[in-house]
């Protein structure tokens, strides 16, 4: 089976067959009572287990705080009257999922019309207790709650399902869709876990507990391999093991080029959990922090106080390195219930990140505070995604002055910090000399950048060709908004794939930018590949690409170049 490789690793486990799908609802007619008793009983203990190891995961990566709101569902799972009411179900003569459908309905709408705002949220709780009693009831396994090393098979997974595996157990992702570009397999990237995409027909290959090795550089997935071909894999993924420690030694070299200029190499994280290993691959700070993940541990959004803690805490763990907060990027294909957005027909051109946050400035202004409290502790800065246009831009640095007057009306501390936006939206790169007055820094996202310059879903595995990070017309683009940062004075930091992109490197570094934020694992060979660039050679590369018309033409010329440059040292060396 080939599919497209997009997290490098090899990885030779069982599998772990994840069906997201609704599955059968149960058996229509129900077994005995004694027979149901049992089989909610086991759902319960089941449930309760799952929960409670969803809950140290949260306690470690967000606090005891965003535990707090899984503890409640711990205590219904408790409750008597709760468990009564089932069980009082089941002796009626109801099947066990018939009794918990009508059970959490009653606590639900309950919860519905009660009036208290903070009691309204928990019918959201009862509607998630009770598929995760259904899927126990099922046997459809918890994704959270593997308790073994597997590689995980799934149609898709969504950004928060990736967020809630424990990476200990998971040692490889086979998705039959998904995109390479997509925040779920960012985060697969940011947690070093092998990925592969685009395996047609793996859901009905697979049915669990199968060997399978999976070469997430080449796309290449064996089932039930022979001993000869796991020999084989086993000795390639020693010399991977090999190369990624020679990478080591460059953990604590500057990452400065031959010719003396210096770049800035960034991590981009999702949570508190992954400032030690970003430090521990030679992060020089976070170059962009999803808070939507913070957001997605949570029923409802998270206080001030606690996001505060929470990028407070990440600030001081980094010891005055710097710390670039993206403001809630939420849609597209980062939903969160609570927050209301309708399903859309589009939703990467939809109704996401400031176009929300813009319509909902209670919310929007509650991070912004928890974001200017937390600069006391670092150098945090402050970034908006998918800036469209001019106005929209000027609405939410008003916000943030807004803000500002209300914390110091009450006397809050709070420190000055830098203001930056992403550069994801066309709009934005074709008029980067305008955005560049009002901002301190841009942030080129590569990935959405991409997709909107090709019309094309980074989702999609149908017009996945079309994201491809070599084309000319996005490095056209990211040189023109270099120009425009740099007569302004402003720094420029690529956010995104295409930084980590070893090929690609120097022309980011020709083209002037002044960092790149990529994903903790890569660190180490970002930095390799920058102490190896020559600008000037660099720049006559980056002349020579800017006129092709094709991905291939440029990706074909870079890996020429890099050939003969080998070589070329290689011949000096022996020299």
């Amino acid at each position: 089976m080939i599919g497209t490789g997009v997290v490098d690793g090899i990885a030779i486990q069982k599998t772990f067959v994840f069906v997201t799908k609704p599955g059968e609802t149960g058996a229509s007619v129900p077994l005995g009572m004694k027979e149901e008793q049992v089989r909610f009983a086991e759902a319960v203990c089941l449930s309760k287990s799952q929960l409670e190891k969803i809950v140290d995961k949260i306690k470690r990566d967000a606090g005891e705080e965003a535990a707090g709101i899984l503890e409640y569902q711990l205590l219904i799972l408790e409750d008597d009257d709760f468990l009564g009411k089932i069980r009082g179900g089941i002796e009626a003569g109801r099947g066990s999922e018939a009794a918990v459908r009508a059970t959490c309905a009653e606590y639900a709408e309950f919860f519905r019309h009660v009036d208290n705002d903070y009691l309204k949220q928990r019918y959201i709780d009862i509607l998630d207790i009770q598929k995760r009693l259904l899927d126990a009831l099922n046997g459809r396994a918890d994704i959270t709650a593997l308790g073994r090393e597997v590689i995980v098979a799934a149609s898709d997974l969504t950004p928060s399902q990736v967020a809630g595996m424990e990476s200990a157990w998971v040692k490889g992702i086979l998705l039959e869709n998904g995109g390479a570009s997509s925040h779920s397999i960012i985060l697969a990237r940011s947690l070093s876990i092998p990925c592969i995409i685009g395996l047609n027909g793996l859901m009905d290959s697979l049915h669990g507990d199968e060997t399978v090795i999976m070469d997430g550089t080449t796309g290449e997935v064996l089932v039930e391999p022979s001993d000869e071909q796991a020999r084989c894999y086993r000795e390639k993924r020693a010399a991977h093991e090999r190369d990624k420690a020679r990478l080591r030694d460059y953990i604590k070299r500057e990452p400065v080029t031959l010719d003396g200029r210096r770049i800035g190499v960034y991590a981009n994280i999702s949570s508190a959990a992954e400032t030690a290993p970003l430090l521990a691959h030679g992060g020089e700070g976070v170059g962009l922090l999803r808070t939507e993940l913070l957001y997605m541990n949570f029923e409802e959004a998270p206080s001030r106080e606690t996001q505060y803690g929470v990028y407070a805490g990440i600030a001081k763990a980094l010891g005055g390195r710097p710390l670039v907060v993206r403001t809630l990027d939420v849609g597209g294909d980062k939903h969160i219930g609570y927050l209301g957005i309708e399903p859309e027909e589009n939703p990467f051109l939809g109704y996401r990140a400031i176009r929300y946050c813009l319509d909902h400035p209670a919310l929007f202004r509650e991070q912004i505070a928890a974001i200017l409290m937390a600069a006391d502790a670092g150098d945090i800065r402050v970034m908006f995604p998918m800036i469209a246009t001019v106005d929209e831009l000027l609405r939410a640095r008003e916000i943030v002055e807004d803000v500002k007057r209300e914390l110091a009306a009450r006397d809050v501390p709070f420190r000055e910090i830098p203001i930056g936006m992403m550069v994801e939206v066309p709009s934005v790169a074709l008029m980067a000399e305008t955005f560049a007055r009002y901002v301190d820094f841009f942030s080129v996202g590569t990935n959405d950048l991409t997709q909107y310059l090709f019309a094309a879903d980074r989702n999609n595995k149908k017009v996945a060709r079309l994201n491809n990070s070599f084309h000319p017309v996005l490095l056209r683009c990211v040189e023109h908004v270099c120009t425009a940062a740099r007569a302004r004075g402003i720094e420029v930091e690529i956010c995104g794939q295409a930084g980590e992109a070893p090929e690609l490197i120097p022309l980011w570094v020709a083209m002037g930018v002044s960092g790149l934020s990529v994903s903790i694992p890569t660190l180490p060979l970002v930095r390799k590949i920058v102490c190896e660039t020559d600008t000037a050679r660099a720049k006559r590369d980056l002349e020579a690409v800017l006129v092709m018309e094709s991905a291939e033409d440029v990706a074909r010329y870079l890996r020429e170049k890099t050939q003969e440059n080998q070589a070329a040292e290689q011949e000096s060396g022996r020299d």
